[in-house]
Formats: C-alpha cells, sequence, structure tokens
C-alpha cells in the first residue's frame, strides 16, 4: 500500500517536471519572440520619426515654394519659434 503511494508520487513527479522541462521551452520560445519583437518595435518607431520629420520638411518647402494651406502651417510654425526664442530669452534674463 505505501509503495503504491510512493510509486504514484514519484509518477506525479515526473509528470509536473516534464511539464516545467515544457514550459521552460515555451517560455524561452516567447521570451526570444519578445525581444526580436521589442526590437522591431523600436525600429518601425524609428521609422516612424524619420518620415515624420520629412513630412514637416516637406511641408515647410511646400509652404515657401507655393501659395497653399501649408502656409498657415508654415506661418504658425515660425511663431510657434519666435514664443520658444522669447521664452528662452526671458529664463536667460531671469
Amino acid at each position: 500500500m505505501l509503495l503504491n503511494h510512493v510509486n504514484s508520487l514519484k509518477e506525479k513527479v515526473n509528470l509536473l517536471l516534464n511539464k516545467l522541462d515544457e514550459l521552460e521551452s515555451v517560455h524561452d520560445s516567447l521570451k526570444t519572440k519578445n525581444d526580436y519583437l521589442v526590437n522591431l518595435n523600436k525600429e518601425l518607431e524609428n521609422k516612424i520619426k524619420i518620415i515624420q520629420a520629412k513630412e514637416k520638411q516637406l511641408k515647410l518647402v511646400t509652404a515657401i515654394t507655393e501659395d497653399s494651406t501649408d502656409k498657415q502651417y508654415f506661418k504658425n510654425k515660425i511663431d510657434y519659434l519666435i514664443k520658444e526664442i522669447d521664452y528662452c530669452i526671458d529664463r536667460i534674463s531671469i
């Protein structure tokens, strides 16, 4: 009777160890995939920033060279930059 319980526990422990090995394997696989996706996400974020910067440059160039709705964007951008410069000058004066 006691021997049966010991054997049963031994089988259950072996099953649990096998399951642990499987889960560790899955964990390693998911960790690798997660690392890859994190790196891919960073690359895509950098590409987005580059595209956004190019879009701003294009809007500025278009506003300077053509008579379009982007002219207002250009004027707003200049106003914003002037306000930033004024703010910096005020901070320096303090």
